[in-house]
């Protein structure tokens, strides 16, 4: 039986979804079905052709799916907090003819945003329903039971019905192809691993366009129970919607949950309703799994594992014990075969970690526009998931983290996941997540990002000395950097990206701090004895000066101290000097300007007038010193930094600092 038709067994008086437009019946809901697919069939849609879907969870958007397949045509799920240009490009490759546009990110920006995608994207502007909360309720608009044209065939439950974007968070989003057939095996298997624990109704916390988002709306739906769709995954939105609907069931990832638990009013308004928790979306270590137990004390966690290209492949089952449900994934659902593979294809024994692959109908029909070498489904039908796991004599997967997130230090794997346990078993650790950044002597070295459950009080050493009792040095982290929150994406996932640029950011703070005590060198000049060429000279410590942030009286006091010493040099009783060596370097009080040279040492006298560079470059400085550098003297000249100038900021900036310094370096070619 194709999905889009298995919802006409409701009844028509109970209350199927509810939104922040209130409340849809399922005899409202069916036949604002019907009626919205004989609409896009009226406005030209023909089998197989790609309907984009763009808006946030909504009773418009459920209706708008199931139109769109009853209708013959392909969904294509969409970001909704994705941007136009974004959106546009995902479009243009899925080959979008149609554009269905909710609430969503854009549309709260600009009252243009469906019309601006779909010129974007191509699609013509009278192909395009504006869905949005304050322009229409597909409910009401097409609720009509007219009869619509079988569009296909039988057997055409394996073709393409819907596409989900992958979510992108560690490489650039594939657009996965579903059939109907693939999403109802998913929800037999789901609906056979709850073992009848299933509630009357189910807050689903994850966005539709996400596969666990449409995986439990469709089978709550299938089940005649209420689907709630909260406006946002904020915890005092979840706290009203659980509390004012009596909600039983919830599906969510791991920091939902996590904020849930530490919400205003969680024990009293939301403890004694909940009773099944989904959860996917992420590893949860089994520390943070044992105390979303205790927190939701009255309900069971149900761990899943599953992608988009097949979901759930794996859950723990209601009877199992917290410990199995902590920590593993569960065993393979109905109708999923599983094994572990390493490098070479071959199948690993039991307890040893290698690939996880996957075998079964709810599989996805492949990759859209993606060659056979880059599809994740093999020659043989099994699914190559990319994530690394064991499985134990009864058959319960354990995961052990990426393959692409497998760090090489000195020629040792380490595996992230194990360290993230370990490191959210500690006292006072909330959340972690243990990445590789490069190194220059171990090829990467082990880093992790932790959030605190006080973070006041967080000690970064304390834990780094609980982990070197706990685990080879090898394996333990160079730092420890404490966030207050972790980057997320809108499915609520960690954004591990963000968080990699942010955590290579402090590395790098790290560094310029090292940097800096010894100080900096900017560039290095020779002015030759041949020519002499002050100018280039000068205007490359004035700009960097400037750029640096020293207030521009400053700067030409910078700059003509480093001039009159040139000046000095060349022009007063110093022949036989040479070559001028010149140096820049950034301290971290002081900006130091340096020469030296083959001439009589120079000795500045501060109790009487030298020469009249002498006085200039003595009004000019904030310290003059002579150093030794192999045996030959080294004039200093220091300029204290102002109060408000951040050469640490300044150094932080990639960007704008190495471009920057490759104009330095492309004024330094200049130079006679």
């Amino acid at each position: 039986m194709l999905f889009s038709e298995m919802l006409d067994r409701r009844q028509d008086g109970a209350a199927a979804v509810v939104d922040s437009q209130g409340s849809v019946t399922y005899g409202e809901f069916r036949a604002a079905v019907a009626g919205f697919a004989a609409h896009l069939h009226d406005m030209g849609l023909a089998k197989g052709d790609r309907v984009a879907l763009w808006g946030y969870n909504s009773a418009n958007w459920l209706v708008a799916f199931f139109a769109i397949v009853r209708a013959g045509g392909v969904a294509l799920l969409v970001n909704y907090s994705m941007g136009v240009e974004d959106a546009a490009g995902l479009l243009r490759t899925a080959n979008a003819r149609f554009l269905i546009c909710g609430d969503n990110g854009q549309t709260r920006r600009r009252d243009d945003a469906m019309e601006a995608l779909a010129d974007a994207a191509g699609i013509e502007r009278s192909r395009c329903v504006d869905a949005r909360s304050d322009a229409c309720k597909l409910a009401a608009t097409y609720a009509r039971a007219e009869g619509l044209a079988e569009q296909r065939r039988p057997n055409e439950e394996t073709d393409t019905a819907f596409i989900i974007f992958t979510s992108g968070t560690t490489s650039a989003p594939k657009a996965v192809c579903v059939s109907q057939r693939a999403l109802t095996a998913d929800a037999r298997a789901l609906v056979a691993g709850l073992e009848a624990t299933m509630g009357s109704s189910v807050c689903v916390a994850v966005p539709l366009f996400h596969i666990l988002g449409l995986l439990t709306s469709y089978v709550y739906l299938i089940l005649g129970s209420v689907v709630c769709l909260p406006t946002s995954y904020r915890a005092d939105t979840l706290v009203r919607m659980v509390s004012e609907n009596q909600v039983s069931d919830m599906a969510a990832v791991g920091a939902v949950y996590q904020g849930l638990a530490d919400a205003d009013g969680f024990a009293e308004k939301v403890v004694p309703h909940l009773r099944t928790c989904l959860i996917a979306g992420g590893m949860s270590t089994p520390v943070q799994m044992m105390r979303l137990e205790l927190d939701f004390a009255n309900a069971t966690f149900i761990n899943m594992y599953g992608q988009s290209e097949g979901a759930p492949l794996t859950m723990v089952r209601p009877s199992d014990l917290v410990e199995l449900r902590a920590n593993t994934v569960g065993r393979a659902v109905d109708g999923v075969e599983l094994r572990i593979a390493s490098l070479d294809g071959s199948t690993l024994p039991i307890g040893e970690v290698g690939e996880v692959l996957a075998r079964g109908v709810c599989l996805m029909n492949g990759y859209e526009g993606l060659p056979s070498d880059k599809q994740a489904i093999d020659a043989n039908g099994w699914l190559h998931t990319g994530d690394l796991g064991f499985l134990d004599s009864s058959g319960y997967l354990h995961l052990a983290g990426r393959i692409k997130d497998v760090i090489i230090r000195g020629g040792e794997n380490i595996s992230p996941a194990e360290i993230e346990a370990e490191l959210t078993s500690i006292e006072g650790v909330a959340d972690a997540k243990v990445m590789g950044a490069p190194h220059a002597i171990f090829g990467e070295s082990v880093e992790a990002c932790v959030t605190a459950q006080e973070t006041a009080s967080f000690d970064a050493g304390r834990v780094l000395e609980a982990l070197r009792a706990r685990m080879p040095r090898y394996k333990v982290p160079a730092h420890v950097f404490l966030y207050r929150e972790f980057p997320l994406n809108v499915n609520g996932k960690l954004d591990q990206r963000s968080l990699y640029v942010s955590m290579l950011g402090k590395l790098r703070g790290i560094e310029v701090d090292e940097e800096l005590a010894g100080g900096i060198t900017v560039f290095e000049i020779t002015v030759k004895n041949s020519s002499y060429a002050i100018g280039p000279v000068t205007a490359l410590v004035d700009d960097l000066a400037s750029s640096i942030g020293y207030e521009h009286r400053r700067a030409a006091k910078i700059r003509l101290a480093v001039e009159e010493m040139l000046i000095e040099r060349i022009m007063y009783a110093y022949s036989g000097a040479g070559d001028i060596h010149v140096r820049i370097a950034l301290m971290p009080e002081w900006l130091r300007v340096s020469f030296s040279d083959d001439g009589a040492e120079y000795v500045i006298d501060k109790r009487r007038d030298t020469s009249t560079s002498a006085r200039i470059i003595l009004g000019s400085v904030d310290n003059f010193h002579t150093e030794r550098r192999d045996g030959k003297p080294e004039y200093c000249m220091d300029f204290l930094y102002d109060d408000d100038l951040d050469v640490r900021g300044f150094l932080l900036r990639d960007k704008q600092t190495a471009e920057k310094w490759e104009e330095f370096n492309e004024a330094l070619k200049l130079l006679p």
